[in-house]
């Protein structure tokens, strides 16, 4: 990580101490790691703690497992470590003193943990006045909730994003990934840059506030608009659209393979038409504009069906396409990450780990053309910038060093938990 200060990348010279967990938090400080901040990962001493992962293995001869943990490379890459026990006074002095050399501090513990830790935000600005320090609580710092803890599919469900996910007259349903919090943590990156870029003009930090179920709402606004002008609650509706058909997933040749296609106008249902060689329910009145085929997706799906059941989803794909209507193959991962098309625009970000090997991840779905970006650095190995952070960072004498690992404060392999 020598070359951060010397490359051209937007966020250098910033540092971010990151006392995140799990996904929203992680992603949002990667994503700013790869523009360049340097982000000092605070991991708890008892192992990585992404959905309680042990830091044990069942498989025999099996060295540093905790090392091998894919959520967690996939979320922290990019990222320095050290492990501090915030719950002895020690660590908790050592975290002051690390966070008085950062810009950002980020955390998202149940609203009462860092007053608890006596870690809030007036009494961090004691150790840094521009102290920019950033909060993910799930439902909020107030409010009759407040208290409340959840998790990315609890506030799928209370942003009102389950309630429209779902097939017809079936049960509302969560999104396929963790949705919640990856959105939350483009908004929380977006969030702070802003307070950055504040702080520049004024010299002053500030306190943010993200919540998972109000960024979780804000991206289904129209739903809400739509009811307050219709009156008419939205409905699940599965992978029709109530605009358009045909709107769906069919099969295709092959075991387990799909093709999305979506059809939104007359002409371009003529289009569709054509490519499919124009059989004769093609030109059945029920289907002759947008409202008939609305009315009558069922059978219209299911003629569809019989025609790319036949066929692999990349050749409907672009035969479609060829005629200008809207397609896609429905792509598994192994397909996504072998994608010519990826691959020819350099997204699939590589990195390579002392532990766990070499991997293949999504890049930065931005580009920027007059800067770089931090790409090809792997998630660091547990409390991998421990000497750094103590000896380089704050200059702490060998002797306080070794003291702080012989009471277990910042190990350099997990400990057991103790109560």
């Amino acid at each position: 990580m020598s070359d951060n200060n010397q490359r051209n990348f937007p966020l250098t010279g910033i540092r971010i101490v990151d006392l995140t967990n799990v996904i929203a938090g992680p992603v949002s400080t990667r994503v700013l790691a790869q523009l360049g901040a340097e982000v000092i990962k605070v991991e708890v001493p008892w192992g990585r703690a992404i959905g309680n992962i042990a830091m044990h293995t069942d498989v025999p001869g099996e060295l540093r497992p905790y090392n091998k943990v894919a959520s967690f490379n996939e979320v922290n890459r990019g990222k320095r470590s050290i492990a501090i026990d915030l719950a002895q006074e020690e660590g908790r002095i050592l975290l002051r003193e690390i966070i008085s050399v950062s810009d950002v501090v980020i955390e998202n513990y149940s609203p009462r943990v860092m007053g608890n830790l006596e870690l809030s935000y007036e009494s961090l600005l004691t150790e840094r006045p521009d102290l920019i320090m950033v909060s993910m609580p799930a439902l909020g710092g107030s409010g009759p909730w407040s208290s409340y803890i959840s998790f990315g599919p609890g506030t799928d469900a209370l942003g009102g994003l389950s309630d429209v996910t779902g097939y017809e007259n079936g049960p509302p349903h969560k999104p396929g990934n963790y949705y919640a919090d990856h959105n939350s943590a483009f908004h929380v990156s977006t969030g702070i840059v802003a307070a950055l870029s504040q702080r520049r003009r004024t010299g002053k930090g500030q306190r943010m506030e993200i919540v998972l179920r109000e960024v979780t709402m804000a991206v289904i606004g129209e739903q809400f608009l739509g009811y307050q002008l219709s009156g008419d609650a939205p409905v699940r509706m599965g992978s029709h659209h109530r605009d358009a058909a045909p709107h769906n997933v069919y099969p295709c040749r092959g075991d387990d393979e799909w093709v999305v296609i979506a059809v939104e106008s007359d002409e371009e249902w003529r289009r569709l038409c054509d490519a499919i060689g124009n059989p004769n329910w093609s030109d059945y009145d029920r289907f002759a504009t947008k409202p008939d085929r609305l009315d009558n997706q069922d059978e219209l799906d299911s003629r569809i069906t019989d025609w790319t059941r036949n066929q692999t989803n990349y050749e409907i794909m672009h035969k479609l396409q060829g005629h200008g209507v809207k397609a896609g193959a429905v792509l598994k991962s192994p397909d996504v990450l072998s994608d010519p098309h990826f691959k020819s625009r350099g997204f699939i970000d590589e990195t390579d780990h002392e532990d766990a090997g070499t991997n293949h991840h999504p890049g930065l779905p931005f580009r920027l053309s007059r800067s770089e970006l931090r790409m090809g650095v792997a998630a660091p190995m547990f409390a991998e910038h421990s000497d750094w952070a103590l000896a380089e960072l704050l200059c702490l004498e060998p002797s306080d060093i070794a003291n702080l690992r012989d009471k277990n404060t910042t190990p350099l392999e997990p400990v057991d938990r103790t109560f």
